[in-house]
């Protein structure tokens, strides 16, 4: 059974389309970053590593709850699940890449069934009512709350740093979370296909995310958008203990209800991030930094994103170009002074070598190294 289960996973489409977008965000993230700052923040391996883990730990235990629940779907349940999924990830926009959506879609079918006619679709609507709401608030809840943990274990390692336009034609830093998990979860089918017993599958469930960070540092957002998803998940999953004890009344519209609110909890976190004053955003701060680059010396100088150096050694600079240009007249010895985040003044000693790089890995907030490059407006 277990070498059955796992030739559905690989055999499902939803897993091949996932690869594929994934391949694809990959690809325009290393761009992005080249023809912004002349250098890839991290190499493609790690959008596949952070694929995998932790989320395939996270799925190996709700899978456990799965299968000592017996939870149960059908053929045509499965099918459209997947088609509908895959149609979701194609969009190659992670923001969608939830099960809340074709959930949605499913379940408003299932409960439009005896006021709308589907046509020729009608007997596949009639087979997804025979899986009940139970089954849609257990995968939904296990889900999302695998997303909500992933999103504050996970999500702001290795985030993205970008450069965007306000509206005044003003040069701002941000920091893009764009990432897909993988999340295996096991369901089991009824006796088919020639077996006596309960078929296991493996849906390759994808969880999608895509957030740009500018009026606060990633792990903020990331935390307020964890807390959300955490609490429809509880909703979800106390609906589905719920449903052992009692008939619980509308229970599918309150599903419902919570796949809406599942997309309006990232828009009012999206609208709160655009309305607050930028944190990378050149002043009268001096050079502003997005981020810096992985074994850099500006990392081992602990510079951390959002501040900005404003003097080399007492020098005072007004951009990543004069930093570079007061960088050239005090070697061997550079010292920083340092803005932190509360406006506080911190220093930064270090010598500087001959295999040091010319920027040390420092990403500053200024104009884009490529000039075609159309950055996107705020």
């Amino acid at each position: 059974m277990s070498v059955l289960a796992l030739l559905t996973l690989i055999g499902s489409p939803l897993l091949w389309v996932t690869l594929v977008a994934l391949a694809y965000i990959s690809m325009t993230r290393i761009k992005r970053e080249r023809a912004m700052f002349r250098s890839r923040r991290r190499p493609p391996k790690s959008d596949w590593i952070h694929f995998v883990w932790p989320s395939l730990l996270l799925g190996v235990l709700a899978s456990v709850a799965t299968v000592w629940l017996e939870t149960t779907v059908n053929v045509e349940w499965l099918v459209t699940f997947t088609v509908l999924y895959a149609l979701v990830v194609l969009t190659m926009h992670p923001r969608f890449v939830s099960p809340a959506f074709p959930l949605l879609v499913m379940l408003a079918a299932v409960s439009l069934r005896d006021v709308i006619s589907f046509g020729p679709l009608d007997e596949t609507v009639a087979q997804l009512a025979e899986v009940g709401w139970p089954v849609y608030a257990l995968v939904f809840g296990v889900v999302t709350l695998a997303e909500a943990v992933l999103l504050r274990w996970n999500g702001n390692v290795e985030t993205s740093p970008t450069l965007i336009l306000s509206k005044r034609g003003q040069f701002i830093g941000g920091h893009v979370v764009k990432r897909l998990w993988f999340f295996p979860l096991v369901v089991f089918l009824p006796p088919s296909f020639g077996f006596d017993g309960m078929v296991p599958v493996i849906l390759p469930i994808p969880i999608g995310v895509s957030l740009l960070s500018t009026g606060a540092l990633p792990r903020t957002l990331l935390g307020k958008l964890s807390t959300y998803r955490g609490i429809l998940a509880v909703i979800a999953l106390g609906l589905f203990g719920a449903s052992y004890a009692l008939d619980v009344p509308y229970a599918g519209y309150v599903l419902i209800a919570l796949y809406v609110l599942y997309e309006l909890a990232l828009q009012l976190i999206k609208r709160e991030n655009r309305a607050t004053t930028p944190v990378f955003i050149n002043g009268n701060r001096g050079a502003v930094i997005v981020d810096t680059l992985p074994g850099s010396p500006g990392e081992a100088m602990q510079l951390i994103p959002g501040e900005s150096i404003y003097k080399v050694n007492g020098t005072v600079i007004t951009g990543g170009s004069s930093f570079y240009e007061a960088l050239q007249l005090h070697k061997p010895y550079i010292k920083l002074e340092v803005l932190n985040l509360n406006g506080d003044i911190r220093f930064v000693q270090r010598a500087m070598y001959e295999t040091d790089p010319h920027e040390l890995g420092i990403l500053f907030v200024g104009e884009p190294m490529s000039p075609r490059l159309r950055l996107r407006k705020l």
